[in-house]
């Protein structure tokens, strides 16, 4: 890695780390009034991925830029930051062309949506040098930003990257594509002395999670993941991991929020089920069985059995797949609100008011 920063911290301070944004400004603007963000004396450390996903890209990008122009705002590079870039400067014609059409969820990426604000909508050999040109002059300073972003930062005590670090003791050499890219870091070893703080891969995705999106604190590995799921998962959510420094004293909290409607309960509901969790790279279901909507599945791999709405078991290369926890039907009561984020015929999908993830019938929300 060749952009490390190293940034010495006053005697006092927060640190406001987020990661993986995947354009909702709006949400990280919110997010920030509610902790009272001070530009003038809090740290903002954003871990990357600021783009892509979904679809408010521009608006993003240039939000998060102006926030940049603050020498207290340290925003690094993760790997879908890196497209932009390199659609604007550097990509030959031929991989140009062929990325110029690439959709997420039918989502334009956040390039093609520049260039359709410009007036280019096809690309043709005769036309991308000017779809190029076009972009960056309506573009140009937010795109050189993107390009220049850092990989890593560093104090004293922690150290912040998009994705992680190799295990070598050279840590600081590690490969850029490893520290924007790897999955499962949470499993692998932290290399440095300090705290490292990494979004890129959502903690749902780890058995310790326990169903929430919320940050992971591996105290003896001193590792911190962050990453809520935005863009990523359907019930995702924006995670700030505060750190609060007072002389050689930190502090740590977490101040979460989703971009969903919210519902009210309107009766108590409980179930006798425990959550079960599934390793979505490391699974062989089988359905045993299908009622009302909903499958009861076994996964060959663990042994365990549980239960999830039909359509969120998914066939592909001839095996079913899930990609949440099994049996997961949080108890709610009267009057508590939740985050609707999609429903499966009969149920909805909700994120709790203590952050978990699961399932709820549709008729006990109003």
């Amino acid at each position: 890695m060749n952009s490390i920063i190293k940034l010495d911290l006053p005697e006092n301070c927060r640190i406001i780390a987020v990661s993986d944004i995947h354009t909702c400004c709006d949400l990280l603007d919110t997010m920030l009034k509610k902790v009272k963000y001070n530009p003038d004396e809090d740290y903002l450390v954003i871990l990357g991925d600021i783009l892509e996903h979904w679809s408010n890209n521009i608006n993003t990008l240039k939000y998060v830029y102006k926030l940049s122009r603050n020498d207290k705002v340290y925003c690094l590079l993760g790997n879908n930051d890196t497209f932009s870039a390199r659609m604007a400067f550097s990509y030959p014609y031929k991989r140009f062309s062929e990325k110029f059409y690439i959709s997420k969820y039918g989502i334009d990426n956040a390039f093609l949506q520049m260039a359709k604000s410009v007036g280019y909508d096809y690309c043709t050999e005769e036309n991308w040098l000017d779809i190029r040109k076009a972009v960056l002059s309506e573009y140009g300073k937010e795109l050189e930003f993107l390009r220049n972003l850092p990989v890593c930062l560093e104090t004293d005590n922690y150290v912040f990257v998009h994705a992680g670090l190799e295990n070598r003791p050279d840590w600081r050499n590690t490969d850029e594509n490893y520290a924007i890219t790897v999955p499962w870091f949470m499993r692998k070893e932290n290399p440095t002395d300090k705290w490292l703080v990494v979004g890129h891969f959502p903690t749902y995705n780890y058995k310790r999670s326990e169903t929430t999106n919320l940050p992971i604190v591996d105290s003896k590995k001193k590792m911190i993941a962050i990453d809520g799921g935005l863009g990523i998962k359907t019930a995702c959510q924006m995670n700030f991991f505060i750190i609060n420094k007072d002389g050689d004293n930190y502090s740590h909290e977490v101040v979460w929020d989703a971009p969903f409607e919210k519902k009210v309960v309107k009766e108590d509901f409980s179930c006798d089920l425990k959550p079960l969790y599934v390793d979505w790279s490391n699974q062989d279901m089988v359905i045993l069985d299908e009622k009302d909507g909903i499958v009861h599945l076994r996964d060959n791999v663990t042994g365990n059995e549980g239960y999830i709405p039909k359509r969120e078991a998914y066939e592909f290369d001839g095996a079913i797949h899930v990609y949440q926890f099994l049996s997961s039907f949080p108890t709610v009561q009267k009057g508590q609100q939740v985050y609707f984020c999609n429903e499966d015929n009969d149920m909805a999908l909700v994120i709790t008011k203590d952050a978990v993830v699961g399932w709820l019938p549709k008729r006990i929300l109003k």
